[in-house]
């Protein structure tokens, strides 16, 4: 069905960011394309849909059903786009039209990919509905009636509104809890089958795909260096850069170790030699750095390495564990905490009598799926959304009475990281305004914000040279990105940080050296961290003692140990379970 032939694309004139991909796709097959953000991935899924920007160029082939994709004219894709091949796009569940009907979508999709009649169309959105396993009613919904998942599903439907042979899933389970997530999976896995459609589901998240998929084909700098069949990957596997990604990835099970890769991938260049993943691996020899590793044929499946026959073991820095100890000096409390909306004239509890607290030096995580509370508690830590009841106090400080300078003085005590580096960060300033912005508000004079600015740096793990401080947002990484928001947050000195969800959108191999980061932060600064999260494997090694939120109400608390051997809740039972899932 999809057959595609040394394929090199690129954005910049003899600068490839795709070089001589190889792959197929058969009706009903699914295939996996995993790496991090800048290995090539969604760029191969622009070519196969057209969307290509000015500029950028492709050469090799890709043929669908017969017909080659590359250098194809805008005017002959309307037969495929949408009608043949469909796409779930990046960030779907907030690509829906927020001012129309769940409905009204499905119907403008079928009439557009099919040319139905508005009846036929009305039909086969009902149908479409019920393929995805949403209940009738959500046809009169809006997009922010819904949950994450239930968001993912409609974007699942609005795929497959054309019929189409291949579909192509691009990051479809990014900010969703792990109950979701596997869902979402399964969701895709029954679809496939049932309806023959081929598809390429792009993920940085390998263990995710492990259990959907058929084959798994792992992406770095352009080229694939491994490829091979998914019920067999986590036995098989050979390159350093694939075990790597399957050590970062948290786990559940007792005794894993959490691991990052080090460093990032590097900008690619016209004139680059040897293995591209050279610089970041455990096994590098002078040979890596030579001769780039031909794709070869190992143990029933293709890999990229020169070592691949001596099968050794890479090692990775791990992610410091939590301790068990107690603190006795409480820099948060939180009690009694109630947070109701009005909703046709009747309350809406976000938050219904919760009680925390965060000792200093301690990390304190925060775990629930989407619509649990999770990131309305933090707005109410911030300040910024005042409880219908209980009390927060901060540093001693009670935050929910304050108002104005008050308020002001001690939201300075308080750092934020936002779930998401590309669109917390103004495009149009640098990382040394973005980073002394905060003191600057705080009326620190500005001969003293240097060192403070550098301070942080340093901190949050960032370069301190002039040219990196002259970068704009656009030339950073997802996880230098995420790491000068950590910078924003340690500059005035906080006594507690708040991440929300600040991994959520990155690489695997990016989120265990936050982790890190923020662990060193709280043990060397005393620091208190709300670390918020939907994925419990992160929130077992990351955090000291673990908070399960669902529906606003606290269920569960404990050592992350004792909650994944004994949890005493159903929920968070179910959570465990997903993770173990993923795990095997």
């Amino acid at each position: 069905m999809l057959e595609i032939g040394n394929l090199s694309i690129g954005y910049r004139p003899g600068v490839p960011a795709v070089r001589g991909v190889d792959l197929h796709i058969s009706a009903g097959e699914a295939l996996a394309l995993v790496g991090e953000s800048g290995s090539g991935k969604s760029t191969i899924a622009k070519v196969l849909l057209g969307l290509l920007p000015a500029g950028g160029w492709a050469s090799g082939s890709a043929r669908f059903e017969g017909s080659e994709l590359v250098g194809r004219a805008e005017i002959d894709w309307r037969p495929l786009r949408g009608k043949r091949i469909g796409i779930v796009p990046q960030g779907a569940m907030s690509g829906l039209d927020p001012v129309h009907r769940i409905e009204s979508q499905l119907i403008e999709a079928v009439q557009l990919h099919t040319g139905a009649t508005r009846l036929a169309a009305v039909a086969r959105a009902r149908e479409l509905l019920r393929l995805v396993h949403l209940d009738p009613a959500v046809a009169r919904a809006y997009p922010h009636q819904l949950s994450g998942g239930m968001r993912q599903r409609v974007a699942i439907a609005l795929a497959l509104a054309g019929d189409p042979a291949l579909v192509v899933a691009d990051e479809p389970t990014t900010g969703l809890d792990l109950l979701t997530q596997e869902r979402v999976l399964e969701l895709l896995a029954e679809v496939r089958t049932r309806e023959s459609v081929g598809m390429l589901i792009i993920s940085h998240d390998l263990p995710g795909l492990l259990g959907v998929a058929d084959r798994v084909a792992v992406m770095y700098a352009g080229k694939v260096v491994e490829l091979r069949s998914a019920g067999n990957l986590r036995s098989t596997s050979t390159h350093p850069y694939t075990k790597g990604l399957l050590a970062a990835s948290a786990s559940v099970l007792p005794g894993a170790v959490w691991s990052a890769i080090p460093g990032y991938a590097q900008p690619l260049t016209a004139d680059d030699v040897g293995c591209r993943f050279a610089p970041r691996c455990p096994l590098v020899t002078t040979l890596c750095h030579e001769q780039e590793p031909a794709l070869s044929g190992h143990d029933g499946g293709e890999v990229a390495c020169h070592r691949t026959a001596e099968r050794l073991e890479p090692h990775y820095p791990s992610v410091p564990a939590g301790s068990a100890s107690t603190t006795t000096k409480p820099v948060v409390r939180v009690s009694g905490l109630e947070l109701a909306f009005r909703v046709r004239h009747r309350p809406v509890y976000a938050l219904r009598g919760v009680d925390l607290e965060i000792g200093q030096g301690e990390i304190l995580g925060l775990v629930g799926e989407s619509g649990s509370g999770k990131t309305t508690l933090g707005r109410v830590l911030l300040g910024l959304l005042p409880p219908s009841a209980g009390q927060v106090h901060v540093d001693g400080v009670e935050i929910t009475g304050l108002r104005g300078k008050a308020l002001r003085a001690a939201q300075r005590r308080i750092g934020f990281v936002h779930q998401d580096p590309y669109g917390s960060l103004h495009p149009g300033m640098t990382v040394a305004a973005l980073v002394a912005e905060p003191l600057a508000l705080a009326g620190v004079p500005r001969p003293a914000r240097p060192p403070k600015v550098h301070e942080a740096l340093v901190a949050a793990g960032l370069p301190t040279e002039a040219e990196f401080l002259n970068r704009l947002p656009a030339r950073l990484s997802g996880g230098q990105r995420q790491r000068v928001a950590i910078a924003r947050a340690l500059v005035t000195d906080p006594t507690l940080l708040i991440a929300d969800e600040a991994t959520s959108m990155l690489d695997v191999s990016t989120r265990a050296g936050i982790a890190s980061t923020l662990r060193r932060q709280a043990q060397e600064r005393g620091l208190a961290v709300l670390f918020i999260t939907h994925d419990l494997g992160e929130a077992m090694h990351a955090c000291d003692r673990v908070v399960v939120l669902r529906d606003g109400e606290r269920v569960e608390a404990g050592l992350p140990a004792q909650l994944v051997a004994k949890p005493a809740h159903a929920y968070t039972a179910q959570l465990v379970e997903a993770g173990r899932r993923r795990a095997v």
